[in-house]
């Protein structure tokens, strides 16, 4: 599948019918996206889901190619991102962009993952080691 060709919606947890290596968690989080890492410049976006190694989100209209290294902030965290694929216009993913964290030892949203972990009835140690991957699909 082309890299700019939008994937099937992410799913909260690997099933046989979707067999990701790590479990996802739909939660919106307000979050911050930085083009340059020395600029004070930003964007507005929200996730849709995130996990220990990447996320789904809305906005960033910055983000123009497959590649390109962003650096989103929640909070007071700041960690660098690929970006692994952008959702064509005029279809459900539009304006929706799939990343990869590049720092593992750097989660910036891992207190959300836990509590809703937590929630949910499951185990906060439960979440795997941060490892790199193509958050989404391959």
């Amino acid at each position: 599948m082309p890299p700019t060709e939008p994937r099937a919606p992410f799913s909260p947890a690997a099933t046989a019918e979707d067999p990701r290596r790590e479990k996802r968690v739909s939660i919106a989080v307000p979050v911050k996206i930085f083009l340059d890492p020395s600029s004070a410049n930003f964007q507005h976006a929200c996730t849709y889901d995130i996990s220990m190694i990447g996320a789904r989100l809305q906005g960033g209209t910055g983000i123009k190619t497959i590649g390109q290294e962003i650096w989103i902030q929640r909070l007071n965290k700041r960690a660098k991102y690929r970006v692994n694929w952008i959702g064509k216009p005029d279809t459900p993913e539009a304006g929706q962009v799939g990343v990869d964290l590049l720092e593992p030892d750097n989660v910036i949203w891992e207190g959300e993952l836990k509590a809703k972990i937590t929630q949910g009835g499951g185990k906060t140690d439960s979440l795997p080691a941060p490892s790199s991957s193509n958050f989404g699909r391959k």
